[in-house]
């Protein structure tokens, strides 16, 4: 689930709606979309070419995750 929230921070960052083509991404949303933190229309799972999602909101609890969840800072070295 990490990284679909850090996949909702950089969704949370840009205009919606968003249309994603990557296919890693796309089944992140797909958990982000079963626990209801986005509004997504998704290709259906096993599509690999031409597979899409189109983001069309982060939901009142995707915004409560966003703001329950601490991104990470820069590496202390």
């Amino acid at each position: 689930m990490v990284l679909s929230l850090e996949l909702l921070r950089e969704i949370a960052a840009k205009p919606l709606p968003l249309t994603v083509t990557d296919v890693r991404d796309i089944d992140r949303l797909r958990v982000l979309r079963a626990a209801d933190l986005v509004a997504a229309l998704l290709s259906a799972p096993g599509v690999e070419i031409g597979a899409f999602a189109r983001v069309l909101a982060i939901t009142p609890q995707g915004h409560e995750a966003l703001s329950q969840s601490v991104s990470p800072g820069p590496s202390l070295q």
